[in-house]
């Protein structure tokens, strides 16, 4: 049994969710709409059709590159925990950075998009030096949680 006296923990499976549920809402209303202006007799519908086709586009599109996940961050006594999961359609499998406290190397934060992409990156001591991690995108979190887990891994971090 594992006792952690500063354990944490940040997960937006809500936030994910609803994020998910915007996904299928927003195509669902596409397809909605196309076949009620394909049913009225409005002239030119294939105009219509295609200027709400290149805004679904143009908002897959920004939302994809805001990389959207799922994401449980735990801090415990011993080690800090980091698992995610791409929260759209073409997604790949959980993945996780698990790195015992005392080799967490640096993290480095860096926002894109104006500000709403922010990207950490982990890195850990190793015997052969320093190792990198993937890159994980922190854009689903809320300000606080990002606040909480900036502050985390600060706390953490070998290079103060």
């Amino acid at each position: 049994m594992e006792f952690y006296t500063h354990a944490m923990t940040i997960n937006n499976q809500n936030r994910a969710s609803w994020i998910k549920l915007a996904y299928y809402l927003l195509i669902f209303l596409f397809l909605a709409s196309v076949i009620l202006l394909l049913y009225l007799n409005i002239n030119k519908p294939y105009q219509v059709i295609g200027i709400i086709s290149a805004s679904v586009i143009s908002v897959i599109i920004f939302s994809f590159h805001l990389n959207f996940n799922f994401i449980i961050y735990k801090e415990g006594d011993d080690k800090i925990i980091l698992r995610y999961y791409p929260l759209h359609p073409f997604h790949d499998n959980f993945k996780s950075i698990e790195i015992p406290k005392n080799c967490l190397a640096k993290y480095d934060l860096e926002t894109k998009t104006f500000g709403l992409k922010p990207i950490v990156t982990l890195y850990q001591l190793t015997e052969k030096g320093i190792a990198k991690y993937p890159s994980v995108c922190l854009s689903a979190l809320s300000k606080t949680e990002r606040k909480k887990l900036i502050e985390s891994l600060s706390r953490n971090s070998l290079n103060k």
